[in-house]
């Protein structure tokens, strides 16, 4: 199977580089930017009108829990889905958000050419990140795009394209590793560069549940509900499963299981407190041994991915069936080492001289436990599309991030230590 996926993963790679960009994946195009499709420049005062791409429950939790509590005038204008249940249901519970029912389609180009929709949330599944981000920067949309911005080594032509995108684009992308945006994030950067415990070497981090999170997703029944040639997108042609259609995020022939879902988090996380580079290598391997796992999901349910980094490395964690050390991660340091929640919401970091001595006591490093970063996230974004900031997910740190989750999940899907050439923007 392994063999297999990577010989579609090249084949995908050569066409998408071939075709996709000149002339659009499925029927997608890419224009250059224009003055006509440079995003709008919008006051201090002014609304700021968005669309939602995607109504699935990450879409709608994205809206009603980080996007309504942060306000900061804005408004719900237009959302598109595929699955006609989704267009069915979730304009009456925007409207409850909003006061304001969004136009609706079943497809993103339809949405993105509105005149109307200054910013986008991207919530559609992975593999699918990297295209319609690059699709709303050439229609001038400012973007929320979540993680992981590409989860596999056949998506890597499609990150490297969506770089040079927005590098020549005046559009604030903010990815969706919120935890950056967190004041536990600050503080373990400032007290790394203050170097009180010495040199980092290691960062442990361990995410997990009793049963895999794909197990309860649902989708349409009938290919007559969907869009399926859509949703497999630059994936290879089949016909309409229904499973597949669901489940995705069990199935590596769309994602990379919780490397994507979850160490994108993490990973993004050590980027910004560390202020590190590239990772130079990976070592990755995973197995299905959970009795809570689906027999017809190849995703694996037991996972562990190490990067290695200059001066230090790190390893990822997952193992469905046990929830024990989840939303925990570990700095190890000369002196002692620094405990943390997983990297979404890092809450509030705790040091101390454990692992070395009893020099150092326990100590929190803020005066009080901060919220959950989602709204701060959300408001960070907005506000550097109204100021011209650089958001603190932008897409430098998306590219760092994209490029982990890749080279991990290449290293586990070859069973061996896979290194990313940063000049040559590939993996060897």
């Amino acid at each position: 199977m392994k063999t297999t996926h990577t010989e579609q993963a090249g084949t995908s790679r050569r066409q998408f580089m071939r075709g996709a960009l000149a002339a659009g994946a499925a029927g997608w195009t890419f224009a250059r930017m224009d003055a006509a499709s440079a995003a709008r420049v919008i006051g201090a005062n002014d609304r700021v009108s968005l669309g939602l791409i995607g109504c699935g429950g990450r879409g709608r939790w994205v809206m009603q829990n980080m996007v309504q509590p942060a306000n900061a005038n804005t408004a719900l204008v237009a959302v598109c889905d595929i699955w006609k249940k989704r267009r069915d249901t979730y304009p009456a519970e925007a409207e409850k958000l909003y006061g304001l029912k969004p136009e609706v389609s079943a497809d993103a180009r339809a949405l993105l050419d509105r005149a109307d929709v200054d910013a986008v949330i991207i919530a559609t599944p992975d593999h699918h990140h990297c295209l319609h981000t690059m699709a709303a920067v050439a229609a001038g949309k400012h973007v929320y795009v979540e993680k992981p911005i590409a989860p596999t080594p056949a998506d890597l032509p499609e990150l490297l394209a969506l770089v040079e995108a927005v590098k020549g684009s005046k559009c604030v992308v903010q990815h969706g590793t919120q935890g950056v945006s967190g004041a536990g994030a600050a503080a373990i950067r400032d007290f790394i560069r203050e170097g009180k415990l010495g040199r980092l070497f290691r960062v442990e981090s361990t995410e997990s549940l009793t049963a895999p999170y794909w197990n309860g997703y649902t989708g349409p029944e009938s290919e007559a509900e969907t869009d399926w040639k859509a949703f497999l997108h630059n994936r290879s042609d089949r016909p309409f499963n229904a499973h597949q259609h669901a489940k995705w995020m069990g199935y590596l022939d769309f994602t990379s299981g919780t490397i994507g879902g979850w160490m994108s988090h993490f990973i993004n996380t050590v980027h910004f407190v560390t202020g590190c580079g590239l990772p130079k290598a990976a070592t990755a391997f995973g197995a299905r041994y959970a009795a809570a796992a689906d027999p017809l999901c190849d995703a694996p349910d037991q996972t562990v991915a190490v990067l290695e980094y200059d001066g230090f490395f790190t390893q990822f964690n997952s193992h469905f069936g046990s929830a024990l050390h989840s939303e925990s991660t570990t700095f190890m340091f000369e002196k002692g080492l620094l405990r943390a929640g997983f990297g979404h919401d890092l809450g509030n970091p705790v040091y101390s001289s454990e692992g070395v001595d009893e020099s150092i006591p326990p100590t929190k490093l803020l005066d009080a436990d901060p919220p959950y970063p989602g709204q701060a996230h959300i408001e960070n974004w907005l506000g550097c599309i109204r100021t011209g900031g650089a958001p603190n997910a932008g897409m430098d740190w998306g590219y760092r991030q994209g490029v982990a989750v890749i080279l991990a999940d290449a290293a586990f899907r070859q069973g061996r230590r896979v290194t990313f050439d940063e000049g040559k923007k590939q993996l060897v």
